[in-house]
């Protein structure tokens, strides 16, 4: 039993959109109550509060997910369905970075969540069209699932050190996110398609 190269390709893809979320979800609460808040202290009222909004701002998220998610079966091209949703997101974590007004900020997740309607969707798609007729479908599928489980492993085992790398800056940590997605946009390029 060999894996095609469509495993291995959209594997590549994953590894760099699931450590970008990876850091989005540990780093979101910081980032939000610095640009926002304008606080590092976790015990302070304004820290909790820039994690409550950080709650709204995940809804927010899944809302756009699903906005994404009925427009990308109108692309006739699955690759650049995929491409065209990593950049947006990626340009939705970026801009976390910038935005210090707690409502602006639904624009960035909403933008987010075509990323992870993309992530959710296309990569299952691409490899189930490879497997196509082959008997080893259901064990493909179900090592496929470590492509979301080892790159969140590697993100959050290197997290603190690229933080340290970020200047213990949580914002800047959006912006590696977003460099992550760009990555993992380029990479589609090498997935082979029938």
């Amino acid at each position: 039993m060999k894996a095609p190269a469509t495993f291995w390709t959209v594997g590549l893809v994953q590894f760099f959109c699931w450590a970008a979320f990876l850091y989005m979800w540990t780093y979101t609460n910081g980032a939000i109550a610095d640009n926002v808040w304008n606080t590092f202290d976790t015990a302070s009222e304004a820290y909790q509060t820039a994690g409550n909004w950080v709650g709204v701002l995940f809804a927010v998220q899944a809302v756009g997910s699903l906005v994404w998610a009925a427009v990308l079966p109108r692309f006739k091209s699955i690759k650049l369905g995929y491409v065209l949703s990593l950049l947006i997101g990626a340009a939705g974590f970026a801009s976390v970075y910038f935005i210090h007004n707690q409502y602006v900020l639904f624009v960035s997740y909403f933008l987010i969540g075509a990323a992870w309607a993309a992530m959710l969707a296309l990569p299952f798609t691409l490899l189930t069209n490879a497997l196509e007729g082959s008997p080893y479908m259901g064990s493909y599928l179900g090592l496929f699932n470590c492509t979301i489980c080892l790159p969140q492993i590697v993100a959050a085992a290197t997290g603190g050190a690229v933080l340290g790398l970020a200047g213990g800056s949580q914002p800047a940590m959006m912006l590696i996110a977003a460099a992550f997605l760009v990555l993992g946009a380029v990479s589609v390029k090498f997935i082979k398609t029938k």
